[in-house]
Protein backbone atom coordinates (compact mmCIF):
# COMPACT_ATOMS: atom_id res chain seq x y z
CA UNK A 1 0.00 0.00 0.00
CA UNK A 2 1.39 3.41 -1.41
CA UNK A 3 1.91 6.36 0.94
CA UNK A 4 -1.74 8.76 1.16
CA UNK A 5 0.14 12.37 1.74
CA UNK A 6 3.85 13.43 1.91
CA UNK A 7 3.95 14.57 5.25
CA UNK A 8 3.14 11.16 6.50
CA UNK A 9 6.08 9.99 3.94
CA UNK A 10 7.69 12.40 5.99
CA UNK A 11 6.97 10.93 9.15
CA UNK A 12 7.68 7.45 8.30
CA UNK A 13 11.38 8.73 7.28
CA UNK A 14 11.85 10.15 10.32
CA UNK A 15 10.64 7.04 12.06
CA UNK A 16 13.69 4.29 10.03
CA UNK A 17 15.83 2.47 11.74
CA UNK A 18 18.40 3.01 8.90
CA UNK A 19 17.95 6.99 9.70
CA UNK A 20 18.44 6.64 13.81
CA UNK A 21 20.96 4.56 12.91
CA UNK A 22 22.73 7.29 11.08
CA UNK A 23 21.68 9.48 13.53
CA UNK A 24 23.05 8.32 16.88
CA UNK A 25 26.52 7.50 15.38
CA UNK A 26 27.93 10.53 16.10
CA UNK A 27 26.62 14.54 16.86
CA UNK A 28 23.59 15.28 14.72
CA UNK A 29 21.08 17.77 13.63
CA UNK A 30 17.38 16.67 12.07
CA UNK A 31 15.18 18.99 11.05
CA UNK A 32 12.29 19.14 8.88
CA UNK A 33 10.66 22.13 6.75
CA UNK A 34 13.70 24.31 6.63
CA UNK A 35 13.24 27.65 4.98
CA UNK A 36 15.49 30.88 4.57
CA UNK A 37 17.57 28.86 1.53
CA UNK A 38 17.54 27.95 -1.78
CA UNK A 39 14.14 26.20 -1.89
CA UNK A 40 12.36 24.57 1.72
CA UNK A 41 14.05 20.91 1.82
CA UNK A 42 11.38 18.43 3.37
CA UNK A 43 14.38 17.03 5.82
CA UNK A 44 18.17 18.30 6.56
CA UNK A 45 20.69 16.30 8.78
CA UNK A 46 23.53 17.83 9.69
CA UNK A 47 26.68 15.93 11.03
CA UNK A 48 30.08 16.73 12.53
CA UNK A 49 32.54 13.98 11.92
CA UNK A 50 36.04 14.67 13.16
CA UNK A 51 36.93 17.61 10.71
CA UNK A 52 33.88 19.38 9.55
CA UNK A 53 30.27 19.82 9.26
CA UNK A 54 28.42 17.42 6.48
CA UNK A 55 24.88 18.46 5.50
CA UNK A 56 22.42 16.74 3.47
CA UNK A 57 19.14 17.77 2.43
CA UNK A 58 15.80 15.15 1.12
CA UNK A 59 13.05 16.23 -1.05
CA UNK A 60 10.20 13.63 -0.49
CA UNK A 61 7.47 12.95 -3.20
CA UNK A 62 4.28 10.10 -3.50
CA UNK A 63 5.15 10.07 -6.96
CA UNK A 64 6.62 13.44 -9.06
CA UNK A 65 10.32 12.35 -9.30
CA UNK A 66 11.13 15.11 -11.70
CA UNK A 67 10.04 18.26 -9.82
CA UNK A 68 11.71 16.48 -6.62
CA UNK A 69 14.71 16.38 -8.94
CA UNK A 70 14.97 20.21 -9.97
CA UNK A 71 13.90 20.62 -5.61
CA UNK A 72 16.74 18.36 -4.71
CA UNK A 73 19.68 19.78 -7.13
CA UNK A 74 18.89 23.53 -5.62
CA UNK A 75 19.43 22.14 -2.43
CA UNK A 76 22.93 21.61 -3.53
CA UNK A 77 23.27 25.52 -3.45
CA UNK A 78 23.88 25.05 0.34
CA UNK A 79 24.29 21.28 1.40
CA UNK A 80 26.92 18.13 0.38
CA UNK A 81 24.72 15.58 -0.38
CA UNK A 82 20.66 16.05 -1.96
CA UNK A 83 18.63 13.27 -2.17
CA UNK A 84 15.06 12.81 -3.13
CA UNK A 85 12.96 10.10 -1.48
CA UNK A 86 9.78 8.58 -3.22
CA UNK A 87 7.11 6.11 -2.04
CA UNK A 88 8.61 2.52 -2.89
CA UNK A 89 5.21 2.01 -4.99
CA UNK A 90 5.71 4.42 -7.19
CA UNK A 91 9.90 4.48 -7.90
CA UNK A 92 9.93 3.15 -11.22
CA UNK A 93 9.48 5.60 -13.03
CA UNK A 94 12.87 7.47 -11.71
CA UNK A 95 14.84 3.83 -11.49
CA UNK A 96 14.13 4.15 -15.35
CA UNK A 97 15.93 7.76 -15.18
CA UNK A 98 18.54 7.31 -13.01
CA UNK A 99 20.83 8.58 -15.30
CA UNK A 100 19.44 11.59 -14.59
CA UNK A 101 19.94 11.56 -10.95
CA UNK A 102 23.75 10.35 -11.58
CA UNK A 103 24.12 13.33 -14.04
CA UNK A 104 23.03 15.72 -11.27
CA UNK A 105 24.70 13.97 -8.30
CA UNK A 106 21.61 13.73 -6.40
CA UNK A 107 20.43 10.69 -4.60
CA UNK A 108 17.38 8.10 -4.90
CA UNK A 109 16.35 6.85 -2.24
CA UNK A 110 12.71 5.42 -1.95
CA UNK A 111 10.09 4.05 1.41
CA UNK A 112 8.47 1.17 1.54
CA UNK A 113 5.07 0.61 3.48
CA UNK A 114 6.94 -0.91 6.11
CA UNK A 115 8.96 1.95 6.85
CA UNK A 116 12.38 0.56 4.82
CA UNK A 117 14.56 2.25 3.09
CA UNK A 118 15.81 1.74 -0.34
CA UNK A 119 18.76 3.32 -1.37
CA UNK A 120 18.98 3.52 -5.31
CA UNK A 121 21.33 5.91 -5.91
CA UNK A 122 24.05 7.57 -2.96
CA UNK A 123 25.77 10.66 -4.83
CA UNK A 124 29.03 11.55 -4.01
CA UNK A 125 30.37 14.27 -1.48
CA UNK A 126 30.29 17.92 -2.70
CA UNK A 127 31.62 21.56 -1.49
CA UNK A 128 27.95 23.30 -2.31
CA UNK A 129 27.96 25.39 -5.10
CA UNK A 130 26.90 28.87 -3.36
CA UNK A 131 29.33 29.45 -0.98
CA UNK A 132 27.32 32.51 0.68
CA UNK A 133 24.60 29.97 1.38
CA UNK A 134 26.83 26.96 2.72
CA UNK A 135 27.98 29.80 5.10
CA UNK A 136 24.31 30.84 6.11
CA UNK A 137 23.44 27.21 6.42
CA UNK A 138 26.40 26.31 8.53
CA UNK A 139 26.02 29.71 10.88
CA UNK A 140 22.07 28.65 11.56
CA UNK A 141 22.85 25.01 11.84
CA UNK A 142 26.29 24.48 13.79
CA UNK A 143 27.21 21.71 15.60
Amino acid sequence: MAYKTEAEMVEAIKRAEQIHNFMISGKSIMQEQVAGFFGVPDIIFIKRNKEKQISYAYEAKLTNWTRALTQAFRYKAFVNKSFVILDHDHVEPALSNTDKFCKANVGLISIDDSGSIHCHYNPFFEEPYSPRLEEKFNEKFQL
